[in-house]
């Protein structure tokens, strides 16, 4: 049986700021971020597991950056180049693209 597991919390000051419960992330998905992905991958910096976590931890919200920070600099190049190319401003801190105005 799944249990919960309890994350220490920081604020925007990185000062401990109580801790919470969630359910881990299913089996055979990445504890981090609960996208099934190798583990030379980035995380998905879209999941809302990935997103309630890293902000609990770090008390801001996450970026491509973040979720690449494990990976090698070739692999964090190219998945960089792939996101910019569909409009995702990775160095702005942004996780999705802008969206046209009209």
């Amino acid at each position: 049986m799944r249990k919960p597991i309890q994350l220490p919390m920081q604020d925007q000051n990185g000062q401990p700021a109580g801790s919470m419960f969630m359910m881990p992330a299913r089996e055979g998905a990445c504890e981090t971020c609960a996208t099934a992905h190798e583990p030379h991958l980035p995380h998905n910096a879209q999941s809302i597991f990935y997103s309630i976590r890293f902000q609990a931890e770090h008390g801001r919200a996450p970026t491509w950056i973040d979720a690449m920070a494990h990976c090698s600099d070739e692999m964090r190049a190219l998945w960089t180049k792939a996101l910019t190319d569909r409009g995702v401003d990775v160095a702005g801190g942004k996780i999705v693209a802008a969206r046209e105005s009209n």
